[in-house]
């Protein structure tokens, strides 16, 4: 293993371009600080975006409004503080991200029956209102599913008391629309989209997103905050529940211009790919709903939206959790005469960090799930958007009165929610409909390399040296000229490393450049592929 070492960079650096390939991944920019007063997230969540972080409620009852709401409040005044300097500034917008889905049929039926699809709205009340002391005063949802169901579900008397900017941007294509109603963003590296349209001003600069997903099973395992964020794009954008080869046919023209050429066959081809690599359940037979090659192109297509959007925080709401299918129907008999056979649980937590990955890795987890049988998670390393697979790997805080402290895993208690993704209904397979992806996942095996994908190079941290120096690895596929720049979660160039030739293999990596704990992301350019990695320093 050779040894080499970075070179300290000025600040003044900046960014340089990448050549965007299959095996290539983008830069999520963070929204702009300041160097003045303003709000941010309490400083320990902030200099450990490594850790998911979870509290816990005692409501009894999802009926107790008032319990919820101060759930949310108080939540937002402990982990959204003031900051003297080099926070957000008090006119930053924030964006609002709840998950607001079908409730299924408006039949009179009482609305508490329905919400356990939906993120509580009385939490996101809670939320604003406990965030508004914090600083910033301007706030906006955006939600792309089922707006007609916003006044019958409460959602838009909500934001009127809270004073939340809620509007229909779905409903209508995006040249019926003003010309400040959405926003168009490039995919620099995106398997199905070239271009997407998200409703404004999500995304926009000077915005804070504050993701705030629902606890609850799905099609895809547990919905979480990645899936989430699918909802904050425009018409036909996030209308994702389709065949791989029949989105081109379903898009009216003028969207068919923001796919990208010929993405049918790179899905078949990636597909064909995760087969041979073994992801879990991605056999499923296409002729077969919810299939494999169904899953892929949802994955790809979800990862294309969420590579372009940085978060500010991101929250799982599960005060109460629901399983089943997403929509109301699970495993069980229904109500009375109300036909929903999904099931609502009291299982009194909330999840919170800043990366959605590990967030939606440990949800998984609790919710009686094994992550390594999920493809998202996979793809998501790939893709350069995650660096982590094995829950065991995420450190955990147990987060109370505004103070966190670190757990075990194996600790916390779970709460099994079952799902119906990619069920074992074939080849002789009798599992139910509904499930836990619970089988085990050989972690260690997966670590020592078995899916390290061979057409880019790959970036490991391996801790620090007896000098308290960062010790990485670069493993390259052939030998080539590699220029390494690190970012801070600024986008600041902060380290930069130029070789000239390396052979194929393993180089170690040393640099002492890091000014203070956080979240760095390392980007690696050689002459035909590029890759990049997140990663990690602890205090």
């Amino acid at each position: 293993m050779k040894r080499r070492d970075f070179i300290k960079t000025s600040a003044a650096a900046g960014l340089t371009g990448f050549i965007a390939t299959s095996c290539s991944a983008p830069m999520r920019r963070p929204p702009k600080r300041t160097s003045g007063p303003g709000f941010d997230v309490h400083p320990f969540i902030r200099e450990h975006p490594e850790a998911v972080f979870i509290t816990y409620t005692d409501i009894e009852s999802k009926k107790d409004t008032d319990a919820i709401r101060n759930a949310g409040n108080r939540l937002a005044r402990e982990i959204i503080v003031k900051s003297k300097s080099g926070g957000y500034p008090f006119s930053q917008r924030i964006t609002v991200k709840p998950n607001w889905t079908s409730a299924g049929p408006q039949d009179g039926k009482p609305v508490y029956e329905k919400l356990g699809i939906n993120t509580d709205p009385n939490f996101i009340e809670g939320w604003v209102q406990g965030m508004r002391e914090a600083g910033p005063q301007q706030y906006f949802i955006r939600e792309c599913c089922c707006p007609q169901q916003w006044e019958p579900m409460g959602w838009k008397a909500m934001c009127e008391r809270a004073n939340i900017d809620l509007r229909d941007l779905s409903s209508q294509n995006f040249w019926e629309l003003g010309p400040n109603d959405i926003n168009f963003i490039q995919i620099p590296h995106g398997v199905v989209f070239d271009k997407m349209g998200f409703m404004s001003p999500m995304n926009e600069p000077d915005t804070f997103l504050c993701n705030i997903a629902k606890n609850k099973s799905h099609a895809m395992g547990i919905t979480a905050t990645i899936k989430n964020l699918q909802g904050i794009t425009g018409r036909r954008f996030h209308q994702y529940c389709t065949a791989h080869n029949m989105v081109r046919k379903r898009f009216e023209e003028p969207y068919r211009a923001f796919l990208k050429k010929d993405f049918e066959k790179h899905i078949e081809t990636l597909y064909a790919e995760h087969l041979k690599e073994g992801i879990p359940r991605w056999e499923k037979p296409e002729s077969l709903e919810h299939n494999g090659i169904w899953m892929e192109q949802w994955v790809q297509r979800m990862l294309d939206s969420y590579s372009v959007t940085p978060t500010g925080i991101c929250v799982i709401e599960a005060i109460y959790s629901q399983d089943g299918n997403g929509f109301g129907s699970g495993p069980f008999e229904p109500l009375g005469d109300y036909k929903v056979t999904s099931r609502d649980y009291m299982t009194n937590f909330i999840l919170f960090g800043i990366d959605p990955f590990r967030l939606d890795i440990i949800a998984h987890w609790l919710d009686g799930h094994e992550p390594g049988n999920f493809g998202l998670f996979h793809i998501g390393i790939e893709r350069g958007l995650s660096n982590v697979l094995d829950p065991h790997d995420i450190p955990i805080y147990v987060w109370k009165d505004g103070k966190a402290e670190l757990v075990k895993l194996d600790s916390v208690k779970r709460h099994p929610l079952l799902t119906y993704f990619l069920t074992k209904d074939y080849n002789g397979g009798t599992e139910p409909k509904y499930h836990l992806c619970d089988e085990p996942f050989n972690y260690s095996a997966w670590k020592a390399g078995a899916k390290s994908a061979d057409c880019r190079p790959t970036v490991r941290q391996l801790g620090r040296d007896a000098r308290n120096n960062v010790i990485l690895d670069l493993t390259l596929p052939e030998r080539e000229y590699v220029n390494i720049r690190i970012h801070d979660r600024d986008g600041t160039v902060v380290g930069s490393l130029l070789a000239d030739k390396l052979d194929a293999g393993t180089h170690e990596l040393v640099w002492d450049g890091f000014a203070s704990p956080g979240l760095y992301n390392v980007y690696v350019k050689g002459m035909g592929w590029d890759a990049a990695q997140q990663i990690v320093t602890y205090s």
